[in-house]
């Protein structure tokens, strides 16, 4: 039996980000999983239940945010095991504290969509991954001082920024990548081995 993961993002009221063609591009490269794709963020008070190994976050609510049981239902999934694992907007879930805190950082902005190379850190989530260039936003962090471990980085400006990181939470695991502004930036090769390793190490599989 596959491993369930819960895939949240926003179909119909995305502020920038639509979910749809996101989820196909997720499904195909994450096929030895079976993905819930939803909308509907009370899913997240399932996860005590055991049915859920992992959830990913293509969330979209900039001006919005998670009720105070689902903040805690996800906070306590992954202090308990689960795995989390962020896409681009998926960290918009920052503005409950709780959260912000767990991910290891808040986002502050970015300057305007250009070409960018991504340059993958040595760690075990980015072996055998290659640098590559996509059109995408510079995000930009303020980064709470924990133990995460920066993973990916960017250029932009001839300056080097933080472009992803890992993290234990209690028993569970974290990952967070900046790449994800359309559906298109899902098809590139270098980024979706990268995205199934870092879903593999929030498995505990690598």
């Amino acid at each position: 039996m596959k491993d369930k993961i819960l895939v949240i993002g926003n179909y119909t009221d995305a502020m920038y980000h639509p979910f749809g063609g996101v989820d196909e591009h997720l499904k195909g490269m994450l096929e030895d999983k079976e993905l819930i794709c939803t909308d509907n963020t009370e899913e997240l008070l399932k996860l005590t239940g055991g049915e859920y190994k992992g959830v990913i976050s293509y969330l979209d609510i900039w001006d919005g945010a998670l009720t105070d049981k689902e903040s805690e239902a996800l906070h306590s999934f992954v202090e308990e095991g689960g795995a989390l694992l962020i896409l681009h907007n998926g960290i918009s879930i920052q503005s409950q504290e709780a959260l912000r805190i767990m991910m290891g950082a808040k986002f502050l902005t970015h300057p305007p969509m250009e070409e960018i190379t991504f340059v993958p850190k040595s760690h075990v989530i980015t072996e055998g991954c290659k640098e590559f260039t996509l059109p995408e936003e510079p995000y930009q962090f303020e980064m709470v001082e924990d133990d995460k471990e920066v993973c990916l980085s960017y250029i932009y400006r001839d300056k080097e920024y933080v472009a992803g990181w890992s993290k234990y939470v209690g028993e569970g695991r974290l990952v967070f990548l900046t790449p994800g502004h359309t559906a298109e930036i899902f098809a590139c090769p270098e980024y979706v081995t990268l995205i199934q390793r870092s879903m593999k190490w929030c498995l505990k599989e690598i």
